[in-house]
This record gives C-alpha cells, structure tokens and sequence, in this order.
C-alpha cells in the first residue's frame, strides 16, 4: 500500500490522483495537462495542494508508467509545395501538415498504428 493512501481512498480522489500522475508522468504542467485533457486547472491545482499537505506522492511510479520507444530517423524535412512538411511514419503512412505537428500527437498516432496491426 502506497504511504498515506487508504483502502479507502474515495473515487474521486483517486481520479484527481490518477490526472495529477499522468501530467507528471508526462511532464507537462497542469495548466497545459488540464487543457489537453479538458479539465479544470484550477480543481488540478486544488487536488495537489490537497494531497501534498495529505504527504501523498503525486510523482508517477517507474513501475505504473509504461515506456516504449519508437525508432525514428530525422532526415531533411520534405517541403511541400503548400510550405508545409511530410512526416512519413514507417513505409505506409504520410502525412502532410502545414508546420511540424506536436510531438504528443505523433506518438499517440504512431501508438494507434502500432495497435491497428
């Protein structure tokens, strides 16, 4: 048992727990987290503070964050003709976007490629 978690932990502090992990496991900040994941900051900030006076560990466990990583060769980036670039994810997937797509989303849609196999 983790220390000062109960059994008993309610629902719903172990959902604000479960967001607050995720933001650190992913290294974002709660502000940015909370707009990704369509929640309330401000309840995100509340939650923390709660729990840090409670002595519970927001820090993600190296045990519950799963890490896998992908290989990717960075080559001169293909300038289409729109101005923007083509990112080419293994031999079947291209994909044309007017600037550099967040680096979040192209692990998420790598993911889901990864999954469709």
């Amino acid at each position: 048992m983790e220390q000062g978690i109960s059994e008993e932990l309610k629902e719903r502090q172990r959902y604000w727990l479960d967001h607050l992990r995720a933001a650190s496991a992913q290294g974002l900040k709660l502000a940015e987290y909370a707009r990704v994941a369509q929640l309330d900051s401000d309840a995100l900030y509340r939650w923390r503070a709660l729990f840090k006076r409670q002595g519970i560990s927001i820090a993600a466990s190296a045990e519950a964050v799963p890490v896998s990583f992908a290989a990717v060769r960075v080559a001169t980036a293909e300038v289409c003709s729109c101005g923007g670039v083509t990112v080419y994810i293994g031999a079947q997937v291209h994909v044309r976007c007017p600037s550099w797509p967040d680096p979040r989303w192209l692990a998420e849609l790598s993911q889901r490629l990864q999954e469709q196999r």
